[in-house]
């Protein structure tokens, strides 16, 4: 097993593959008897149109290689058991193949061709398919996240995931509590049902012995409420007799005072209408008032929003101003410190070469001295002898 991390172009390479697996299966998937059966019946006469004769008879040589397939493979079975190997199934699964390859590629031609062949299927029959699928995308993008993913990423997502194992503990100890909880208020619950039962049960005895009573109770009130009724009759008819003789002359004052107060209530009907007037005219004005101060207020809502749009534009405005300066200052400051790196630089060099310079001056100022020396030698030499 290597032990390199994959390259860009092997994992690449391994999404391109599984990208046409799951393509493939995703064809496949609607390559079945019940699609044929439904595209070769009179509700699929527009779907057969869409799929053209050619791919019609790829789907039957598909249906028919399928069949002999699982034949041959399962006397092949047989025979390997006895120990022989069969040429009818290599030449039945090389067929098999090269056919699948054709119809993938026939149907990849013709777009919607999935959506349209999946109404001739039920669900339950493609739902371990679809599921399959979803599957397959999953672990494309899991390996997609593991071929991308570095170690400290790796690391803190296996710590995300301890931390929610974690919780999920903790969650599952706090749910057997509640659990438990919940047992005890149901038989709290039971044990008070019972007590309620009970004493329905006594209500219902002393209600049969209420009812019992309640017939000679209920004669004698209606006896006693009798002679009451007779005698507020009596009481009611003659007070009846003297409210009708006040009422007969109140009747008759009413007609003497509406005579005499037909004008004044004239008047009141005038100074009525005045007011109505007056209170329409104020209701008028009010309106006025109220639609100009809403029509003001809407406009200075819109110059609110205004400002404040302009407001966050200076705000992001003076935000990347403020980076910029900040961008500007950090380039200065590495203007400067190279700067003085340069003047260092410049002060260590011609510091060396002044150095350089005064040690060679002094060599030649050595062999300058040793000249002189041997030439004051030869000039003095040694005294002849007379």
């Amino acid at each position: 097993m290597p032990t390199s991390k994959p390259t860009n172009i092997d994992a690449q390479r391994i999404l391109g593959i599984m990208d046409e697996l799951k393509e493939k299966l995703t064809y496949l998937s609607v390559a079945t008897p019940q699609v044929l059966a439904g595209l070769q019946s009179e509700e699929g006469a527009a779907a057969q149109e869409l799929v053209g004769p050619e791919l019609m008879k790829q789907f039957a040589e598909q249906m028919r290689l399928e069949e002999l397939y699982v034949v041959a493979s399962a006397a092949a079975d047989r025979d390997l058991a006895h120990g022989d190997e069969s040429e009818e199934v290599r030449g039945e699964e090389h067929s098999l193949k090269k056919n699948t390859l054709e119809l993938c590629r026939k149907m990849r031609a013709i777009p919607n061709i999935v959506t349209e062949l999946r109404n001739f299927q039920e669900r339950d029959a493609t739902r371990n398919v679809i599921q399959f699928l979803k599957t397959l995308a999953d672990m494309q993008e899991l390996t997609l996240k593991r071929l991308t993913t570095t170690v400290e990423e790796e690391r803190s997502r296996t710590e995300l995931l301890e931390h929610y194992k974690n919780r999920e503990a903790e969650a599952s100890k706090r749910r057997q509590q509640l659990e438990k909880d919940l047992t005890h208020l149901k038989s709290a619950c039971e044990r008070a049902q019972s007590h309620r039962n009970e004493i329905l049960t006594k209500l219902k005895a002393e209600l049969l012995d209420v009812r019992d009573s309640k017939a000679e109770r209920m004669t004698e009130l209606r006896n006693k409420y009798e002679k009451r009724m007779k005698d507020h009759e009596s009481a009611f008819a003659s007070k009846e007799e003297d409210l009708l003789r006040k009422i007969n002359a109140l009747k008759e004052a009413n007609k003497k005072s509406r005579a005499n107060n037909e004008e004044e209530e004239l008047g009141q009907k005038s100074k009525a209408k005045r007011y109505e007037m007056d209170v329409e005219s104020v209701i008028k004005t009010y309106d006025t008032s109220i639609k100009e101060m809403a029509f003001s207020c809407g406009e200075r809502m819109d110059a609110y929003k205004k400002e404040q749009k302009q407001l966050n534009e200076l705000a992001d405005h003076f935000k990347k101003v403020e980076e910029e300066r900040t961008t500007i200052a950090a380039e200065e400051a590495i203007a400067d410190a190279r700067q003085a790196k340069r003047q260092a630089e410049r002060a260590r060099r011609d510091l060396s070469s002044a150095l350089l310079q005064a040690f060679w001056r002094g060599i030649l100022a050595r062999e300058q001295y040793a000249q002189m020396k041997k030439a004051k030698k030869k000039k003095g030499g040694k005294p002849k002898k007379k």
